[in-house]
């Protein structure tokens, strides 16, 4: 079997999975025989693919994580909030990960808009029991972690269509409805005693990040329960490979480059490593595009074939790139994906659920690895142009509207950091305020940094939440504890 776009089905083809509607019931049976009728009810219900039977990949099988009925029983289960029918679901969810010893998220899984919640609330609770098992969780431990995960967006349930779906960017008021979701999540289970207490937390703070920035209290690092980092990192990848009104679905591969990018900004490190050693970049059944040229699909991926897995030709003839004659062909995408910076296209999905005033702000920073930081953390929040030296960043302000703030290196190679912010100010305009970036807590420094003008200072190597609370005082007149 093999995975194709919606887009790509032609009358004829041979399904190989069952497909289900909002309430789980059987749409299109496995086995069916595709017609202009069928692909038009798919597009129609907003499926994004669909596994298809044929001779090219007949010997590829690709066993679920959980069996088709059981994830239906569990969508049910979350459209219907019964919180009781989610506790056996989650023990069974458990046992048959158990049972299977299957650690390996090969299998996309193919929903429609209107059941997105419900069956994101069933993918949240399978990933986030693979990850507690890499873990090393006990059963207990992991069937109250698969609890949380289909709990977790209950809350969505109340939250007016119009918002959840909306296509484009949400106003203020619609993302301060959005954004109560985990609290109208946890008020649905407070009262319930026999819903332990970590799963009451994990489903309120889902949303928080380990730097600070999250909601609805913005914890950070050790505040953050290690359910409720599973759950965070099990939501965002799914959120990541969903197909979605506002936006296209990213690869498995993109998505894990995102969750490494953020790890130790929005995610923990160790809970993102656990994760990626059961998620293929490639999964079985995807078609992808090689470098030369030419299209395969992947046969075997396990262990070390992650990265260079096993393929087979559109003409039949098999491509292993384990192989040394083969190590000059990689693997640039899949074959039907529009190709996308992750972050960049990250930042698109995020703009539709930020406020509408977003200031711009300019980074002027020698070391790479310190803008990738600052991009990390500031991304979401606020515009950005990111650049390694002055005389990019003064051909910059000669051709394109002035930021609101300057964040500039002070001791940056063969530059004057004071002469530098002149400089800046003579192109963008004395109101633009500068804030600079020195390596010293030095009183001198300190106080010729005044000298010269700058709205303020922040010593690396930098706290997130630090630098995030001096730009929001800087930018809106607004004092923030530290």
């Amino acid at each position: 079997m093999r995975y194709i776009k919606i887009e790509d089905a032609v009358p004829g083809m041979r399904l190989a999975y069952n497909l289900y509607d909002i309430d789980g019931h059987t749409l299109i049976c496995s086995g069916s025989v595709l017609s202009k009728t069928y692909i038009k009810r798919l597009n129609d219900y907003g499926f994004d693919g669909v596994y298809i039977e044929d001779e090219l990949s007949k010997d590829i099988y690709i066993e679920p994580v959980i069996t088709p009925e059981l994830r239906a029983e569990g969508i049910v289960t979350v459209r219907e909030s019964n919180i009781d029918g989610c506790k056996v679901v989650a023990k069974k969810i458990v046992q048959e990960i158990l049972d299977r010893g299957i650690l390996s998220l090969d299998l996309t899984d193919l929903r429609s808009f209107d059941g997105y919640t419900y069956a994101h609330s069933v993918n949240v609770a399978v990933i986030a029991c693979v990850i507690g098992f890499g873990l090393h969780m006990e059963n207990d431990e992991l069937e109250q972690l698969v609890m949380a995960g289909l709990l977790h967006d209950l809350g969505k349930l109340v939250i007016p269509r119009e918002i959840l779906n909306k296509p484009s960017r949400l106003t203020n008021e619609e993302y301060d409805v959005m954004k109560t979701h985990s609290t109208l999540s946890y008020e649905l289970i407070r009262e319930r005693w026999d819903i332990p207490a970590n799963v009451k937390t994990a489903v309120l703070y889902h949303h928080e990040n380990v730097d600070g920035s999250g909601y609805p209290e913005g914890m950070e690092g050790e505040q953050i329960s290690l359910f409720t980092k599973i759950l965070h990192t099990a939501d965002v990848y799914d959120a990541l490979i969903s197909k979605r009104p506002y936006k296209k679905p990213y690869s498995p591969y993109e998505a894990c480059e995102y969750l490494m990018g953020a790890g130790g900004i929005m995610f923990d490190p160790e809970i993102v490593e656990a994760l990626l050693l059961c998620v293929p970049f490639y999964p079985k059944g995807t078609e992808v595009k090689l470098s030369d040229g030419r299209d395969g699909i992947i046969v075997e991926n396990a262990g070390p074939r992650n990265l260079r897995p096993l393929l087979r030709l559109l003409d039949g003839t098999t491509l292993d790139l384990q192989e040394q004659e083969h190590f000059n062909v990689t693997i640039l995408h899949e074959s039907n994906e529009n190709v996308l910076d992750p972050v960049m296209g990250e930042v698109g999905r995020k703009k539709m659920l930020m406020p509408t005033r977003r200031y711009s702000i300019m980074i002027i920073d020698s070391m790479r690895i310190h803008l990738q930081s600052m991009r990390g953390f500031l991304q979401h929040q606020y515009e950005l142009q990111l650049f390694t030296n002055v005389d990019q960043a003064f051909r910059h302000l000669k051709r394109n509207t002035e930021p609101d703030l300057i964040i500039l290196e002070l001791n940056m190679p063969r530059v004057n950091g004071f002469e530098a912010a002149e400089k800046l100010r003579g192109i963008a305009g004395d109101k633009v305020p500068i804030l600079f970036e020195i390596d010293t807590n030095d009183k001198s420094v300190i106080a010729r940094c005044r000298k010269a003008g700058a709205a303020g200072y922040i010593v690396r190597p930098y706290k997130p939440a630090f630098v995030k609370a001096e730009i929001r005082r800087i930018l809106t007149g607004q004092l923030v504890a530290h």
